[in-house]
């Protein structure tokens, strides 16, 4: 979007708190005359509404995702009301991949303009089809994440129980070794005892 556009609301999406301000401050530098609604958790309303540089705070509920479904038809039919002229997508990672959540939804809001900025206060523009793709992406690294972790689960139970089995197999026919013999050298020792006769009986006993 060219800043000769004219874009006088904005609707940001928070998402990344540590790129807020800072998207904030580039939207108001290029857009001095727009109004900027902010779309937020509504644990951190009171904070977001402290903002000087934002008109307007919308809440999501508190611990709800970001998206389209958590949002809720009612209040996506509020959004689409206030006609936006851009939505804006934060994200806290360079790519933005596994942000589509949040994509889906500034594309809900019918804004005729959307942007995606990441982590370095860049920004990319999309549209249904790049949000679209994105989507697929994320899904399918999801999947082959998910199947690495299962693989490597399989993979390692299989190597424990062929280890178990190894040692159980050198258990059985290993053969069995008889105790050593211990030699133990007695003393011997020489007691004279009194017998009642008065006769002196040498005792041998061992010790």
């Amino acid at each position: 979007m060219k800043p000769s556009q004219n874009v006088k609301n904005i609707l940001v999406i928070r998402s990344a708190t540590r790129i807020l301000n800072q998207t904030l401050t580039a939207l108001k530098k290029e857009f001095p005359d727009a109004k900027i609604t902010v779309l937020a958790p509504q644990s951190v309303e009171n904070v977001v509404a402290e903002d000087p540089l934002i008109d307007e705070v919308l809440t999501i509920g508190a611990g709800s995702r970001m998206s389209v479904l958590s949002y809720g038809r009612r209040p996506l039919e509020v959004l689409r009301a206030k006609k936006f002229d851009l939505a804006v997508s934060l994200y806290n990672i360079d790519h933005g991949l596994g942000y589509s959540n949040i994509d889906r939804l500034a594309w809900a809001s019918n804004a005729k303009s959307i942007r995606g900025y990441n982590a370095r206060g860049t920004y990319v523009e999309l549209n249904g089809k790049s949000i679209f793709k994105k989507s697929i992406l994320e899904k399918t690294t999801l999947f082959w994440v998910v199947l690495n972790y299962l693989a490597t689960g399989v993979l390692f139970f299989f190597i424990t129980l062929g280890l178990v089995g190894e040692w159980c197999l050198r258990k059985l026919l290993s053969p069995q070794k008889k105790p050593a013999e211990t030699l133990i050298t007695r003393k011997k020792k020489i007691i004279r005892e009194t017998q009642p006769a008065g006769e002196v009986a040498e005792v041998l006993t061992q010790v």
